[in-house]
Formats: C-alpha cells, structure tokens, sequence
C-alpha cells in the first residue's frame, strides 16, 4: 500500500476558478439569456419558472462566491457583485418585479441588522457610546453631506451631469460602514488595546440604521427642488423632527417586542434541550416581526431588527440556532443583495462612470473617512493614555477602515425600486464606492493596524 501525498493547492487556484465562472455565467447570459427566459415564460403550467430559475441561480451564486474567495483576502461580497453583473438578463424576472426585489432587499436588510446587533454585546456599547454616537449620528451626517458636496464638484469637473436628487442620495445612501465586511478582516488581528477595534465594530452596528434614516428623510423630500445645503437644512424642520421621531420611538418600541419574543424562545429552549426545526424559524422570524410592526405604523423597521438584536444575548443552550441563524446571513441574506446590486448594473454604463465612481470613492476613503474620524474623535487624541482616550496611530486605523457594503447596497436597490423615473449614475457612481472599499480595504486593514504599532 502506497502512501499518498497531498499536492499543494496553488494559490491563484481560486481566481482563476473565479475568473471561469464569471466569464462562463456572462457568456450563457448574453449569449442564451433572452431565449432561455422566452422559453421559460412559454410554459403554461408554470408562469412562474422564470422567477423560480432566478432564485435556483442565486443559490449557485451564493455557494460560488463562497467557495470562489475562501482563503483569499477578497470578500465573496465582490465576487457575488461580479456574477451578479455576469447574469444581468438571467436575474431580470426579480430585478425588474418590484415586488419581489423589494420583498427580498428588505428581509435580508432586516436580517443583517439583527445580526449586526448580536454581534455587539450590550456591554460594550454602552461602554463605548459616546464615540459610537459621534461617528455614527454627526459622523454620518457629515459624512453623506461632504461626499455629495464632493460628488457635486467633481462632476461637472470630469464631464458628468449628476441629477442633484442623484448627488444628495448617494451622500446618505454611502455614509455608512458595514460590520458584515469589517469583524471577518479583524477575527485574527491581535490589538495590543482593544479600543480602536472595538470602536470601528460597534460604529458600523450603529450607523447602518443611521444611514437608513438619512436616506429615508432625504428620500422623501423634493431633491429635484433643492440645492445640498437647503436639503440638509430641511432635515431640521418641525416636520423632519417629527419624522425621526416617529422613525425612532416606533422603532425602539418594536425592538423590545421583538427581544420579547426572543427572550420567550430562549426561556422555553432552557427546557426543551431537543432542537427543532420550529426553533430557527422563530428566530428569524422575531425580527421581521419587530421590522413589520414598526414600518406599519410609521417607524424605522431597520432600527428595530437591529435594536432587538443588541438587546438579546444568545445563551450557550441557543448556540445551534444562533449558528444557523448566522448561516442564513451568509449563504442567503448577503448573496442576494449584492447579487441583485450586480445584476442592476448597465455593465457599458459601469465602464462609462468609472472616472466619476474611482475618483469619488478614492477621496471618499483617503480624504473624506480620515477629516471626519478627526473631526469627530479627534478630542480624544490629547490623552492617549487614559483609559478612554484614543492615540493618533488609533485614530489613523479608524480611518482606514471604510468598507462599505450591505446596508449601503441594500439602500441602492430599496431607492432604485421606489424610483418611478431612472436615474443616470446613481447604482454606477454607488457601484463604484462599494467596489472600492470592499477590495481595498479588508485585504490591507491587517497589515495598516500593524504597520501603525497598534496590532502584534
């Protein structure tokens, strides 16, 4: 008997399976699309076949862009954008039935929140919620507000007329970081203080639903009419107050009713040890309950999935649906959103933008990101040493990670869908931000944490 000996796996294996299956996915798309949704819409016993084949194609997405970037630095975010792009025709019977888009865009949303609460103990938080409120309330403010007033010079500069409602949304829409891209890159970063690590992962928990409340109280206000400034200013009317208000009292309210849903599966399963398939869809059902009750009634859906998800501790005898929980979000909740994101983009029209999305989403990271974390934070640099102070190296990392990702994505889609008009340069410029960040930043945010003296 011989013994055998493991070959080594390459390590440009990976890409080059990447590469095959965006090109294989582009070329039966463009090639046989059209023909093969004609003659899956012909069949009468299934009218619905076309919209079945789309979702059986986001599965397949979904387990190649895992399988794709496993073991590379490259987020499946990126790869699942790529092969939503190479199946642009094939994803047309979600991409243009707003309902489905919406109903899909909006679980998944609600889902990441909630587990971007989970992830964050309370503890923590509120430890930390000073600087989490600065980076994430004020922060986000000037941030959407310094990016549009950016996007709004640059590209008349370039040869670019942005529609003014185009320049204010992106600003909201692309304002906020995403934990779902950044705690993967810091699971094996060892900080010699956990501050900075801690403050970059509980901001991004945050203002993902600070981010959705912008948008929604810029969305709703005639863009068309107003300059940047006078919409930024409208958010300080009575009537805007009341709108947040409204947004936020309504979705703190159904917050607690969804961790009292929780908080009553977890005391049933302290006596039920034997798992059940019901235990998992009760999970995740509570909050989409907490996001239906809250939107109903005119509050902030988001802001109660991830209200209920920071509120709720999973406890040792929950840890298999909480495991399952967190599989859902990665092979489904995440795939879908940035594969309806790829799938929405004009490709030719991608290409078209791309001095306007490269240029913006650069100064976006390297200007824009550092000014408002010093801005922001910046107090805490003049005692470095404390026990809550921040060192300037610190304060430089914070900077540097600026993934931005599903929330952000997740608002592209949700305000393309609401748009009864198309808009020129909106998902391409916001394509290109996301792009950017997620291929830049995750890859080197380890190597800027040591090279900065603040990870061993």
């Amino acid at each position: 008997m011989t013994d055998t000996i493991a070959r080594p796996i390459s390590p440009r294996l990976p890409y080059l399976w990447l590469v095959l299956a965006v090109a294989l996915l582009a070329a039966i798309s463009n090639v046989a699309g059209e023909d093969i949704l004609k003659h899956l819409a012909a069949m009468d016993d299934t009218p619905f076949a076309p919209v079945l084949a789309a979702l059986c194609l986001f599965a397949l997405c979904s387990f190649g862009s895992f399988y794709a970037t496993h073991g590379t630095p490259l987020p499946s975010f990126v790869v699942a954008i790529a092969l939503g792009m190479a199946g642009h025709t094939l994803f047309q019977p979600i991409v243009s039935n707003t309902t489905a888009l919406s109903s899909l865009v909006t679980v998944s949303a609600a889902l990441i929140l909630f587990g971007g609460g989970l992830e964050m103990p309370l503890s923590e938080f509120l430890r930390l919620l000073v600087k989490i409120l600065l980076l994430a309330v004020p922060g986000v403010l000037v941030t959407g507000y310094a990016f549009s007033a950016v996007l709004g010079g640059l590209g008349p500069a370039l040869g670019f007329a942005l529609p003014v409602a185009v320049i204010i949304l992106l600003g909201g829409i692309l304002a906020s970081t995403d934990p779902a891209a950044i705690i993967p890159v810091l699971e094996n970063v060892r900080f010699k203080r956990p501050a900075a690590k801690d403050i970059v992962i509980a901001e991004s928990a945050l203002n993902d639903v600070v981010g959705t409340l912008l948008t929604a109280a810029l969305f709703k206000l005639p863009l068309a009419a107003l300059t940047l400034t006078a919409a930024y200013a409208a958010l300080a009317t009575p009537e805007d107050f009341q709108f947040l208000a409204r947004q936020t009292g309504y979705g703190v309210l159904f917050g607690l009713g969804g961790f009292a849903l929780l908080w009553i599966l977890a005391r049933i399963k302290r006596r039920h040890v034997a798992g059940f398939g019901a235990d998992q869809v009760y999970f995740l059902a509570a909050p989409i309950i907490a996001f239906v009750g809250s939107t109903a009634l005119g509050g902030s859906g988001f802001l109660a999935a991830f209200f209920a998800g920071l509120l709720f501790h999973a406890e040792e005898h929950m840890a298999e649906i909480e495991r399952f929980f967190y599989q859902v979000i990665d092979g489904v909740a995440k795939p879908v959103i940035f594969l309806l994101v790829g799938a929405m983009v004009d490709i030719h029209a991608l290409i078209a933008y791309a001095p306007l999305g490269i240029a913006a989403g650069l100064i976006f990271m390297f200007v824009l990101r550092p000014a408002m974390v010093f801005l922001m934070l910046g107090i805490y640099a003049l005692f470095p040493e404390g026990p809550r102070g921040l060192s300037v190296r610190e304060l430089l990392f914070i900077s540097f990670v600026r993934e931005t990702g599903a929330i952000p994505a997740v608002l592209l889609v949700t305000v393309v869908a609401r748009m009864t008009t198309p808009v020129n340069g909106l998902v391409e410029v916001g394509m290109w931000v996301i792009l950017l960040t997620l291929v830049l930043a995750p890859p080197f945010t380890p190597f800027v944490a040591r090279r900065l003296g603040i990870a061993e």
